[in-house]
């Protein structure tokens, strides 16, 4: 661009060089020559536009990231084009004392999948299970409802999720399984 190949335009004002692109999608390609990474915000659904930038500008490591993160949305069935995202909901069960069941998601979502908690999730003695309002880190279903881990499954099944990611350890006695539950909001329109 600037070896004289490529004709370009100068402010007369000020002598700047004028590049006729989409300012509002440059920071994230100014983030990228910066820091080497991609860095969007997390509900970003401009990945289309932003790849013809990063390929306006010979950006080949952009390129690969963000032809990696639509990989990514095509395997779990989300475009960012039309505004899709996903649910996510995290169950942990251990077995030790009977049956503890935890759940962690948007506190919206455990409201609408599980609408017996919603007065345990606004009571602020319970507070100590959220990291903040919108977010519930580890919330124990059972003190509050009476689902065993089969009904907790076959619910989230029922409202359109499917288990993504599993997990399981522990040593005698102190066993767990973790579950990863996804949807496809874009399905529920």
């Amino acid at each position: 661009m600037f070896n004289g190949n490529i004709p370009i335009v100068l402010d007369t004002l000020k002598q700047h060089y004028f590049i006729d692109r989409d300012g509002k999608l440059f920071r994230y390609i100014l983030n990228y020559l910066r820091s080497q990474r991609l860095i969007v915000p997390e509900r970003f659904d401009e990945y289309e536009q932003l790849y013809e930038e990063a390929r306006f500008y010979e950006l080949a490591g952009l390129l690969r990231e963000l032809e990696a993160v639509k990989k990514n949305k095509e395997a779990m069935g989300v475009s960012g084009a039309d505004g899709g995202y996903v649910d996510c909901i995290a169950v942990s069960i251990s077995p030790d004392l009977g049956e503890r069941i935890s759940l962690s998601a948007e506190r919206p979502l455990l409201e609408e999948v599980f609408p017996e908690l919603t007065s345990a999730l606004m009571d602020t003695r319970n507070s100590g299970w959220h990291l903040d309002n919108h977010y519930v880190i580890r919330f124990p279903l059972n003190g509050f409802c009476k689902l065993n881990s089969v009904q907790v499954m076959q619910r989230l099944l029922n409202h359109a999720f499917v288990v993504i990611a599993s997990s399981g350890g522990g040593v005698e006695g102190q066993q767990f399984s973790e579950y990863v539950f996804a949807r496809n909001c874009k399905s529920l329109r």
